[in-house]
Protein backbone atom coordinates (compact mmCIF):
# COMPACT_ATOMS: atom_id res chain seq x y z
CA UNK A 1 0.00 0.00 0.00
CA UNK A 2 1.59 3.47 -0.96
CA UNK A 3 0.68 6.17 1.31
CA UNK A 4 2.09 10.43 1.08
CA UNK A 5 3.05 12.02 3.93
CA UNK A 6 2.78 15.61 4.01
CA UNK A 7 5.61 17.75 5.78
CA UNK A 8 6.15 20.79 7.77
CA UNK A 9 7.57 24.39 7.37
CA UNK A 10 8.09 24.04 11.14
CA UNK A 11 8.26 20.83 12.95
CA UNK A 12 7.96 20.40 16.90
CA UNK A 13 9.13 18.41 19.40
CA UNK A 14 11.70 15.27 17.96
CA UNK A 15 11.79 15.14 22.00
CA UNK A 16 14.56 12.51 22.40
CA UNK A 17 17.39 12.77 25.30
CA UNK A 18 20.02 10.35 23.75
CA UNK A 19 21.98 10.57 26.67
CA UNK A 20 25.80 9.51 26.74
CA UNK A 21 27.23 7.13 29.07
CA UNK A 22 26.95 8.55 32.60
CA UNK A 23 29.95 10.36 34.43
CA UNK A 24 28.64 9.71 38.01
CA UNK A 25 27.14 6.41 39.23
CA UNK A 26 23.98 8.32 40.30
CA UNK A 27 23.20 9.14 37.23
CA UNK A 28 22.72 5.85 35.83
CA UNK A 29 19.60 5.28 37.99
CA UNK A 30 16.39 4.21 35.84
CA UNK A 31 12.91 4.47 37.32
CA UNK A 32 11.43 1.30 38.53
CA UNK A 33 7.63 0.19 38.29
CA UNK A 34 5.51 -1.98 40.02
CA UNK A 35 2.18 -3.30 39.97
CA UNK A 36 0.47 -5.03 42.80
CA UNK A 37 -2.68 -6.65 40.38
CA UNK A 38 -1.82 -6.03 36.85
CA UNK A 39 -0.33 -10.21 35.99
CA UNK A 40 2.85 -10.46 33.82
CA UNK A 41 2.30 -11.80 29.83
CA UNK A 42 5.03 -13.79 28.88
CA UNK A 43 6.37 -12.43 25.63
CA UNK A 44 5.02 -15.90 23.26
CA UNK A 45 1.74 -14.99 24.80
CA UNK A 46 0.70 -11.42 23.66
CA UNK A 47 1.19 -11.61 20.08
CA UNK A 48 -1.77 -14.60 20.04
CA UNK A 49 -3.93 -12.37 23.07
CA UNK A 50 -3.45 -9.01 20.46
CA UNK A 51 -3.68 -11.19 17.30
CA UNK A 52 -0.68 -10.31 15.74
CA UNK A 53 0.36 -13.21 13.01
CA UNK A 54 4.43 -14.54 12.64
CA UNK A 55 4.39 -12.47 9.59
CA UNK A 56 3.52 -9.39 11.76
CA UNK A 57 6.43 -9.53 14.07
CA UNK A 58 9.68 -7.71 13.32
CA UNK A 59 13.13 -6.78 15.19
CA UNK A 60 13.38 -4.34 17.52
CA UNK A 61 17.04 -3.07 18.66
CA UNK A 62 17.78 -0.80 21.80
CA UNK A 63 20.38 1.79 21.36
CA UNK A 64 22.70 1.86 24.56
CA UNK A 65 20.56 4.35 26.10
CA UNK A 66 17.50 1.97 26.20
CA UNK A 67 15.52 3.87 23.29
CA UNK A 68 13.84 1.48 20.33
CA UNK A 69 14.96 1.92 17.34
CA UNK A 70 13.46 -0.40 13.83
CA UNK A 71 15.01 -1.22 10.46
CA UNK A 72 13.83 0.41 7.50
CA UNK A 73 15.03 1.22 4.10
CA UNK A 74 15.59 4.64 1.85
CA UNK A 75 15.62 4.31 -1.64
CA UNK A 76 16.80 0.55 -0.96
CA UNK A 77 19.29 1.58 1.72
CA UNK A 78 18.75 0.03 5.06
CA UNK A 79 18.72 2.09 7.82
CA UNK A 80 17.80 1.92 11.39
CA UNK A 81 15.92 4.39 13.03
CA UNK A 82 14.59 5.47 16.19
CA UNK A 83 10.87 4.78 16.80
CA UNK A 84 10.08 8.06 18.40
CA UNK A 85 6.62 8.71 19.67
CA UNK A 86 7.56 12.12 20.40
CA UNK A 87 8.10 12.87 16.55
CA UNK A 88 5.44 15.31 15.73
CA UNK A 89 5.64 15.07 11.96
CA UNK A 90 7.19 12.73 9.37
CA UNK A 91 10.62 11.32 9.88
CA UNK A 92 14.10 12.78 11.04
CA UNK A 93 17.43 11.90 9.43
CA UNK A 94 20.96 13.17 10.98
CA UNK A 95 24.10 14.21 9.51
CA UNK A 96 25.34 11.10 11.46
CA UNK A 97 22.78 8.45 8.95
CA UNK A 98 24.27 6.29 6.29
CA UNK A 99 24.29 8.27 2.73
CA UNK A 100 20.60 8.21 1.41
CA UNK A 101 19.24 9.38 -1.96
CA UNK A 102 16.78 12.42 -1.23
CA UNK A 103 16.52 16.27 -1.94
CA UNK A 104 16.71 19.23 -0.16
CA UNK A 105 13.57 21.31 -0.67
CA UNK A 106 14.62 24.09 1.70
CA UNK A 107 15.04 25.22 5.13
CA UNK A 108 12.74 24.68 8.99
CA UNK A 109 12.94 25.35 12.11
CA UNK A 110 13.11 22.90 14.69
CA UNK A 111 11.15 23.59 18.30
CA UNK A 112 10.92 22.05 21.59
CA UNK A 113 8.10 20.71 23.12
CA UNK A 114 7.55 24.19 25.00
CA UNK A 115 7.67 26.16 21.53
CA UNK A 116 10.98 27.76 21.75
CA UNK A 117 13.17 27.56 18.94
CA UNK A 118 15.15 24.43 18.96
CA UNK A 119 17.45 25.54 15.86
CA UNK A 120 17.24 25.08 12.15
CA UNK A 121 17.46 21.95 9.68
CA UNK A 122 17.04 20.86 5.93
CA UNK A 123 13.19 20.08 4.60
CA UNK A 124 13.73 17.35 2.84
CA UNK A 125 12.07 14.82 0.23
CA UNK A 126 12.76 11.04 -0.56
CA UNK A 127 11.28 9.07 -2.99
CA UNK A 128 10.40 5.40 -1.12
CA UNK A 129 10.46 4.73 2.46
CA UNK A 130 9.79 1.05 3.43
CA UNK A 131 9.02 0.43 7.07
CA UNK A 132 7.55 -2.86 9.15
CA UNK A 133 6.08 -3.57 5.97
CA UNK A 134 4.76 -0.70 4.05
CA UNK A 135 5.68 1.19 1.63
CA UNK A 136 5.82 5.16 1.17
CA UNK A 137 6.40 7.35 -1.53
CA UNK A 138 7.29 11.36 -1.70
CA UNK A 139 8.39 11.21 1.90
CA UNK A 140 8.69 14.63 3.17
CA UNK A 141 11.45 15.04 6.72
CA UNK A 142 14.22 16.89 7.84
CA UNK A 143 18.13 16.25 7.88
CA UNK A 144 19.27 17.94 11.10
CA UNK A 145 22.53 17.90 13.10
CA UNK A 146 22.39 15.07 15.59
CA UNK A 147 23.80 17.52 18.32
CA UNK A 148 20.44 19.58 18.10
CA UNK A 149 18.61 16.10 20.05
CA UNK A 150 21.13 14.30 21.41
CA UNK A 151 24.40 13.71 23.19
CA UNK A 152 25.18 10.58 21.01
CA UNK A 153 25.41 10.18 17.39
CA UNK A 154 22.19 8.19 16.17
CA UNK A 155 20.65 8.22 12.17
CA UNK A 156 17.56 9.61 13.15
CA UNK A 157 13.79 8.96 13.93
CA UNK A 158 10.36 7.75 12.27
CA UNK A 159 7.38 8.55 14.63
CA UNK A 160 3.62 7.57 14.58
CA UNK A 161 2.58 9.06 11.02
CA UNK A 162 3.76 5.90 9.39
CA UNK A 163 1.19 3.92 11.45
CA UNK A 164 -2.12 5.87 11.45
CA UNK A 165 -3.72 2.78 9.64
CA UNK A 166 -2.07 0.07 11.68
CA UNK A 167 -1.68 -0.64 15.63
CA UNK A 168 1.98 -1.53 16.78
CA UNK A 169 3.02 -3.03 19.50
CA UNK A 170 6.74 -2.53 21.04
CA UNK A 171 8.21 -5.58 23.39
CA UNK A 172 11.66 -4.00 24.67
CA UNK A 173 12.26 -7.11 26.34
CA UNK A 174 11.72 -9.95 23.88
CA UNK A 175 13.00 -6.90 21.39
CA UNK A 176 10.04 -7.48 19.06
CA UNK A 177 7.59 -5.38 17.68
CA UNK A 178 4.34 -6.09 16.44
CA UNK A 179 2.14 -3.98 13.12
CA UNK A 180 -1.17 -5.29 12.22
CA UNK A 181 -3.69 -3.95 10.17
CA UNK A 182 -6.75 -5.68 12.12
CA UNK A 183 -8.45 -4.03 15.23
CA UNK A 184 -7.66 -4.89 18.33
CA UNK A 185 -9.39 -7.98 20.04
CA UNK A 186 -12.51 -7.12 22.32
CA UNK A 187 -11.99 -10.00 24.48
CA UNK A 188 -8.44 -8.85 26.22
CA UNK A 189 -7.95 -10.35 29.46
CA UNK A 190 -8.91 -7.26 32.04
CA UNK A 191 -6.16 -9.23 34.62
CA UNK A 192 -3.30 -8.20 32.13
CA UNK A 193 -4.43 -5.87 29.96
CA UNK A 194 -5.29 -2.25 30.73
CA UNK A 195 -6.90 -0.28 27.97
CA UNK A 196 -6.86 3.37 28.05
CA UNK A 197 -8.29 6.39 25.52
CA UNK A 198 -5.77 8.70 24.05
CA UNK A 199 -6.27 12.54 24.18
CA UNK A 200 -6.31 14.36 21.00
CA UNK A 201 -2.89 16.62 21.22
CA UNK A 202 -3.17 19.91 19.83
CA UNK A 203 -2.88 19.97 15.71
CA UNK A 204 0.98 21.00 15.58
CA UNK A 205 1.90 18.46 17.93
CA UNK A 206 1.46 15.70 15.60
CA UNK A 207 0.24 12.12 17.13
CA UNK A 208 2.28 12.21 20.10
CA UNK A 209 0.95 10.22 23.01
CA UNK A 210 -1.57 12.19 26.18
CA UNK A 211 -3.75 9.51 28.23
CA UNK A 212 -5.40 10.73 31.34
CA UNK A 213 -4.21 9.23 34.63
CA UNK A 214 -4.26 9.93 38.43
CA UNK A 215 -0.70 11.29 39.84
CA UNK A 216 0.51 11.28 43.34
CA UNK A 217 -3.94 11.05 43.83
CA UNK A 218 -4.21 14.27 41.54
CA UNK A 219 -5.92 14.17 38.25
CA UNK A 220 -3.24 14.69 35.74
CA UNK A 221 -2.12 14.13 32.25
CA UNK A 222 0.86 11.33 31.35
CA UNK A 223 2.83 11.91 28.11
CA UNK A 224 4.38 8.87 26.54
CA UNK A 225 7.64 9.75 24.75
CA UNK A 226 9.36 6.40 23.20
CA UNK A 227 12.59 8.75 22.32
CA UNK A 228 13.16 9.59 26.31
CA UNK A 229 15.58 7.36 27.55
CA UNK A 230 14.60 8.58 31.13
CA UNK A 231 11.38 9.74 33.07
CA UNK A 232 10.39 12.94 34.90
CA UNK A 233 7.90 13.78 37.34
CA UNK A 234 6.83 17.53 37.36
CA UNK A 235 7.61 19.28 41.27
CA UNK A 236 3.79 20.50 41.12
CA UNK A 237 2.70 16.84 41.59
CA UNK A 238 5.81 15.73 44.63
CA UNK A 239 4.16 16.94 47.28
CA UNK A 240 4.51 14.06 50.57
CA UNK A 241 6.82 12.27 47.96
CA UNK A 242 10.14 10.32 49.57
CA UNK A 243 12.87 12.20 47.94
CA UNK A 244 16.58 11.30 47.05
CA UNK A 245 19.33 13.66 46.32
CA UNK A 246 21.89 12.63 44.18
CA UNK A 247 24.97 14.43 42.48
CA UNK A 248 24.69 15.16 38.78
CA UNK A 249 22.49 16.82 36.17
CA UNK A 250 19.43 15.71 38.04
CA UNK A 251 19.39 16.43 41.26
CA UNK A 252 15.84 15.22 43.09
CA UNK A 253 14.78 11.42 42.73
CA UNK A 254 11.12 10.90 43.40
CA UNK A 255 9.93 7.48 45.28
CA UNK A 256 7.48 5.91 45.59
CA UNK A 257 5.36 7.70 43.04
CA UNK A 258 1.54 6.09 42.67
CA UNK A 259 0.17 6.32 38.82
CA UNK A 260 -3.18 4.97 38.24
CA UNK A 261 -3.99 4.50 34.86
CA UNK A 262 -7.46 2.86 33.40
CA UNK A 263 -8.19 1.51 36.96
CA UNK A 264 -4.74 -0.10 37.51
CA UNK A 265 -2.47 1.23 39.92
CA UNK A 266 1.46 1.53 39.62
CA UNK A 267 4.12 2.77 41.84
CA UNK A 268 7.20 4.17 40.64
CA UNK A 269 10.77 5.08 42.25
CA UNK A 270 13.44 6.85 40.98
CA UNK A 271 11.60 9.29 38.98
CA UNK A 272 13.85 12.69 37.91
CA UNK A 273 12.39 15.54 39.33
CA UNK A 274 11.92 18.41 36.52
CA UNK A 275 9.51 20.86 35.23
CA UNK A 276 7.41 19.51 32.12
CA UNK A 277 6.79 22.58 30.44
CA UNK A 278 4.17 20.85 27.74
CA UNK A 279 0.53 22.40 27.75
CA UNK A 280 -2.25 20.91 26.01
CA UNK A 281 -5.09 23.81 26.77
CA UNK A 282 -6.70 20.57 28.84
CA UNK A 283 -8.42 20.99 32.22
CA UNK A 284 -5.76 19.01 33.90
CA UNK A 285 -2.25 19.65 33.63
CA UNK A 286 0.85 17.16 32.32
CA UNK A 287 2.43 15.52 35.67
CA UNK A 288 4.63 12.87 34.02
CA UNK A 289 6.85 12.22 31.18
CA UNK A 290 6.98 8.08 30.71
CA UNK A 291 10.14 7.81 28.32
CA UNK A 292 11.75 4.33 27.44
CA UNK A 293 13.00 3.24 31.05
CA UNK A 294 9.86 2.82 32.10
CA UNK A 295 7.98 2.35 29.05
CA UNK A 296 10.31 -0.71 28.90
CA UNK A 297 8.83 -2.45 31.72
CA UNK A 298 5.22 -2.46 29.78
CA UNK A 299 4.27 -4.11 26.40
CA UNK A 300 2.84 -1.44 24.97
CA UNK A 301 0.16 -1.21 21.76
CA UNK A 302 -0.53 2.00 20.07
CA UNK A 303 -4.13 2.17 18.31
CA UNK A 304 -4.50 5.52 16.54
CA UNK A 305 -7.09 4.14 14.64
CA UNK A 306 -9.26 3.51 17.74
CA UNK A 307 -7.41 6.39 19.59
CA UNK A 308 -6.22 3.45 22.04
CA UNK A 309 -3.32 2.36 24.60
CA UNK A 310 -3.23 -0.83 25.63
CA UNK A 311 -0.51 -1.65 28.48
CA UNK A 312 0.46 -5.03 29.61
CA UNK A 313 3.44 -6.07 32.10
CA UNK A 314 6.48 -7.78 30.22
CA UNK A 315 7.41 -11.01 32.12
Amino acid sequence: MLRWIAGLTVSIGTALILLSPPTAPAQAIKAALESATLAKTAAPQWPLDLGYKPADLHPLTLAPSGCPFIEATISGVPISLMFDTGTAAGMVLTNSAPPVPYRVEGRGGELNADGTPRGESSRIRIEVLSVLGQVFKDVAGSLSDWKMFSSSPFNGTIGLDFFLDRRVTLDYRALKVGVSAAPLPSNLDSRRFVSVDLIEPPQSQGHILYIHARVNHRDAIIYLDTGYNVSFIDPDFVQGLPAVERPGKFKTFRQAVPMEIGGQTFVLDDLRESPIRRGLGADRPVALTLGSDVLSRFIITIDLRARKLVFALGE
